[in-house]
């Protein structure tokens, strides 16, 4: 009765164990004769499952590629009669991959000249988990470092009361300032300066205090004194229970395209200045999306809103005069079929008030490394009043062309009867003072002379240029 009991105590016992306590042959197969109820918390499958299959129950659990690598690890030691400790992976009834520690020694009876092995298996897969989270974040954390070290951008790190406690290469190449300088420094340090814009200071501020994020450009000056643009990005840093912990900030050295975007400006400027000037209005056309772009001016000459819904091109096509609609179509036709590189034209359109107006248009075209046009730029210039000057010009020329041969025919009838009386006089003898008579004759020729320059001056006039 007292082995009973004290067998059922030593099972209680084993069975409160936070582990599977085993005994298994020392065999091929490690063959099972004894698991605690452990056993079932473990794996999921019933007791009897294993002990069913005394032989294979277990090591069909055990992970397809470590069954090699248990076996003989096991082997190597009961050889040696040494104990052993091993770590390897199982998959449970429902599927599940769980990291195990086996620890065990054989037994000898050397009565029965048996041996049996008498061993423990653990759970441990929280703590492998542990352990690869922990590598994992290790490796980020290098990889974070390498990129940090690395990178070409500026990185600094501080702390809660904004002192700058790491600097990487990049902050150094940028700024020219090394860890050694940057001591005791706080954020924003390089951006002090009389002239700071006071709203940007603002914001700064309180993104600090309130311990939130900040995106924005600077003038900064390095350790020389040379001012720079930064594009500076600073987050505040918190650890997992929300405890802030300082700041990181990128900058980033943008001054090469602040000096190319002041370069564009000045020179858009300029360019805004000319078309202004020469009253110039420019439109492009993406041909592969067919958007059209025009500015201010091409609305207005068209006589429509710039906030119009209807399709520039409509509006383009509509308005030119029907008379013209062939030529332009022809134009735009050879542009984008790139027979021509540049076109330059005068058209009409009928603006939306109903106005003819003239326009003198010029357009080059933009190709893609393969040759293909990618899109039209062209220039639109209201050139009307310079079309009615012309035209009143040839007007004029042309009443002065009548005037003056009415006037050469009026005057030169008269002068044809003078020029009759001194011929009549002369030959009649009737005129006895011939001095008289030559000084008529040479006044009426050089009368006639003179008529004549005039009628030809003004028949020489050239109207080629305004036709």
């Amino acid at each position: 009765m007292n082995n009973l009991q004290d067998n059922e105590k030593f099972r209680s016992l084993i069975n409160h164990i936070p582990g599977v306590i085993y005994r298994c042959a020392n065999d091929e197969w490690f063959s099972q004769d004894f698991f605690s109820a452990q056993i079932e918390n473990l794996t999921g499958y019933p007791l009897s499952y294993f002990m069913a299959d005394r032989k294979e129950g277990y090591l069909s659990i055990i992970y397809e590629e470590d069954k090699k690598l248990v076996s003989d690890f096991i082997r190597r030691a009961l050889t040696k009669k040494e104990k052993f400790e091993i770590e390897y992976r199982i998959i449970t009834q429902t599927g599940e991959l769980k990291w195990v520690l086996e620890r065990g020694v054989c037994v000898y009876e050397e009565e029965n000249k048996r041996s049996y092995i008498d061993g423990c298996i653990f759970d441990i897969t929280p703590r492998k988990r542990a352990e690869e989270a922990l590598k994992k974040s290790e490796d980020d954390v290098k990889r974070l470092a390498l990129v940090a070290y690395n990178t070409t951008n500026s990185i600094f790190i501080a702390d809660t009361e904004e002192n700058i406690i790491w600097v990487n290469e990049g902050f150094t190449r940028i700024s020219g300032y090394n860890a050694e300088d940057i001591r005791g420094k706080k954020i924003g340090f390089s951006l002090d300066r009389p002239d700071i814009d006071e709203e940007s200071q603002k914001k700064i501020r309180y993104a600090l205090d309130n311990k939130l994020s900040f995106n924005e450009e600077f003038v900064s000056y390095k350790k020389t004194g040379e001012a720079i643009w930064l594009k500076v990005d600073c987050q505040p840093l918190f650890d997992e229970a929300g405890k802030h912990m300082g700041f990181m900030a990128v900058e980033n050295d943008i001054t090469p395209a602040k000096l190319a975007q002041k370069a564009q400006e000045e020179l858009l400027r300029r360019l805004t200045l000319a078309t202004d000037t020469a009253q110039i209005a420019i439109w492009e056309i993406d041909l592969s999306t067919n958007a059209v772009i025009w500015d201010e001016r091409m609305y207005t000459i068209y006589g429509y809103p710039s906030d119009t819904t209807l399709s520039l091109y409509k509006i383009f096509f509509s308005s030119v005069h029907p008379d013209d609609k062939e030529m332009m179509s022809n134009i735009i036709g050879e542009l984008v079929s790139s027979k021509k590189e540049i076109s330059g034209a005068i058209y009409r359109i009928i603006n939306s008030d109903g106005r003819t107006i003239y326009i003198e248009s010029s357009a080059i075209i933009k190709k893609s490394e393969t040759g293909q046009v990618l899109r039209l730029i062209g220039t639109n210039r209201d050139i009307t009043e310079d079309i009615l000057v012309q035209e009143k010009i040839k007007t004029q020329n042309k009443v002065l062309r009548e005037i003056a041969f009415i006037q050469s025919h009026e005057v030169r009838r008269p002068l044809a009867n003078i020029l009759g009386v001194i011929e009549i006089l002369k030959t009649s003898g009737a005129i006895t003072d011939l001095e008289i008579f030559n000084h008529l004759e040479e006044s009426a020729n050089e009368l006639d002379k003179e008529i004549r320059s005039i009628v030809n001056k003004t028949n020489d006039l050239d109207d080629e240029a305004f036709r």
